[in-house]
């Protein structure tokens, strides 16, 4: 009976220590416009206190946001139509207590160069806002995605841990404050520009 629950005890720490931090995905809106199709969402989460404490001690934080657009073929696997990557880093700028949310279409490279954009903010709720909204986000060509064909499209935001530093790498892989992602597939419907 002892070893009983000892065994759901450890097998209870293990699930918790998978758990993942909700993502909610709002107000998904996907146009197309005569430049491209465009996504505007707002996702939905909280800061668990460790990252929090974590970017205080000058970790920034990676998220990375993956649209894929594919086409629905009857015969053999979905064909991609399109491919969209945004990535976001999260910092704390101790010397002037500011926030920064820097955006790129490419993972942030060590030698730091590259496209990205970069605003401050005074505090954390207000980079948080900028981290979760997404405006007018181009992710295809007007041409790529065909409206009388069945399409669909798959979502995914998710903190990357693949660009934190070696030592937290190792040890934010079990910790459930550290999963942060949500998956979500659906029908593409584009709705109709302005």
């Amino acid at each position: 009976m002892r070893r009983l629950g000892v065994s759901m005890l450890c097998l209870w720490g293990m699930t918790a220590a998978w758990a993942i931090t909700p993502v909610d995905l709002q107000g998904l809106k996907i146009q197309r416009l005569e430049q491209g199709v465009y996504v505007s969402a707002n996702l939905q989460f909280d800061m668990p206190a460790v990252l929090e404490e974590a970017m205080y001690k000058g970790v920034s934080l990676y998220f990375v946001t993956e649209i894929d657009i594919s086409r629905e073929r009857w015969y053999f696997y979905e064909q991609r139509v399109a491919h969209a990557e945004r990535h976001v880093r999260l910092s704390y700028m101790p010397l002037t207590r500011r926030w920064r949310v820097s955006v790129s279409p490419q993972p942030f490279g060590v030698s730091g160069l590259g496209v990205s954009l970069g605003q401050s903010y005074d505090t954390l709720d207000e980079a948080l806002v900028s981290v979760r909204r997404i405006v007018q986000w181009r992710i295809a060509n007007a041409g790529d995605v065909e409206t009388d064909v069945r399409q669909s499209i798959e979502f995914s935001f998710r903190l990357d841990l693949n660009q934190l530093p070696r030592p937290l790498q190792m040890g934010a892989a079990g910790q459930s404050d550290w999963n942060i992602r949500l998956s979500k597939s659906q029908r593409l419907v584009l709705e109709p520009g302005p």
